[in-house]
């Protein structure tokens, strides 16, 4: 089950995980969160292996802060994910690690590839289907590779030079009739990260990377500031954002900016102020 923009592998419940993110982040042990949020241990740890007592959620969660009431609507299975259709002319594209996009322009049929840095059978076949020609390669994390030979295909379809974007800087990108932007976020472990966003379609869209998954753990010491770190990028970078915007993660469902700030319980300032709080998957998606 995935909920908002969240979306981990395992067979622990969503809930589960994403107070251990949290307790992770925050570097406490078992005992400390215990003490903290006035649970006796054995308690804490029923709840941890998926025992849900929504009392003892409560407690955990405001130790954490994070938000109660998303996680029952989690726990309780009420929320199922965010199921935000995608523009035409935006296509996902899966991989073994990573989900990656093509976007284009319907009028001049130039297109952009997000995240695809190595050959993929789903997008050779998009582009001669849709008579596309690629014009620029992004990538959301410095760290992605290029592979030279799908590099030469994509400019020997297109009979011009693609433009790998890999700049730390922030800038402005035409696309055809569209406009896309890059917004350099943070940079951990000498990884640079980017938003794009795209305007000139229906709504706006941003292509996120892995921007909603709290980070791995480090070290104990690092551990506070990196998950302190992120809280404050996601709000100042995504959250800044139009609640329209359509965000798309590199894993994890398709969500939109007011979606998760209704609904993602690592952000429960929020939920009570979204106009997305009190709509229904079928009001958001007629």
């Amino acid at each position: 089950m995935e909920a908002a923009g969240i979306g981990w592998e395992g067979s622990m419940p969503t809930w589960v995980k994403i107070l251990e993110r949290a307790q992770i982040g925050l570097g406490w042990t078992d005992e400390g969160l215990a003490k903290r949020s006035q649970t006796p241990l054995r308690q804490l740890r029923e709840l941890k292996a998926g025992i849900l007592d929504p009392g003892v959620l409560r407690s955990v969660a405001a130790a954490l802060h994070l938000g109660a009431d998303a996680l029952l609507s989690i726990a309780r299975e009420r929320e199922s994910g965010s199921t935000f259709s995608m523009p035409a002319t935006v296509r996902s594209m899966e991989s073994e690690s990573r989900r990656g996009y093509v976007l284009w322009d319907s009028a001049s049929r130039l297109a952009s590839l997000i995240d695809i840095g190595g050959e993929c059978p789903q997008v050779v076949r998009l582009l001669e289907q849709e008579f596309l020609v690629p014009h620029y390669l992004f990538f959301t994390e410095s760290s992605q590779p290029i592979d030279p030979g799908w590099m030469r295909f994509l400019e020997d379809r297109s009979a011009l030079p693609v433009r790998s974007e890999v700049g730390e800087e922030d800038g402005s990108f035409p696309l055809g009739t569209l406009q896309m932007y890059r917004r350099s976020v943070a940079s951990r472990d000498g990884v640079s990260r980017r938003l794009y966003l795209v305007r000139g379609l229906d709504l706006p869209v941003a292509f996120i990377g892995r921007f909603l998954l709290p980070p791995d753990a480090q070290g104990e010491e690092e551990r506070p500031l990196l998950y302190e770190g992120w809280l404050e990028e996601v709000r100042s970078h995504i959250f800044t954002l139009n609640d329209e915007t359509l965000l798309c993660p590199s894993e994890g469902p398709m969500t939109t900016v007011g979606f998760e700030k209704a609904h993602n319980p690592f952000f429960p300032e929020f939920e009570h102020f979204s106009s997305f709080a009190n709509l229904t998957e079928e009001d958001r998606n007629p």
